[in-house]
């Protein structure tokens, strides 16, 4: 078993969406930016979001294969030391091939 190293401030994480878009829909969007805020000024972490990640409902419902690459890529890139789900849930399964 892999255990991550802690986070610390200045640390890079990724958001993603694996499940429902609607954290990039425009009624929730301010949830969004609040959490990021929080992650940025409150834990010192650089958030970045994966390109899918705030797509919005319709897109992303549409477009799983969208939700995986984001995470794919965000496993993939060896600056980011964290990945955070900006929203997951019962959709998560349809990114499995």
């Amino acid at each position: 078993m892999i255990i991550p190293k802690k986070l610390k401030k200045g640390d890079v994480v990724a958001i993603v969406s694996l499940s429902s878009g609607m954290g990039g829909d425009k009624i929730f969007m301010h949830r969004y930016e609040l959490g990021k805020k929080r992650l940025e000024e409150e834990f010192g972490l650089k958030v970045i979001t994966m390109p899918n990640a705030l797509k919005g409902s319709e897109y992303l419902n549409k477009h799983p294969e969208a939700r995986a690459k984001d995470l794919k890529d965000a496993f993939m890139d060896d600056s980011i030391a964290g990945i955070i789900c900006a929203i997951g849930g019962d959709d998560t399964y349809r990114l499995l091939p």
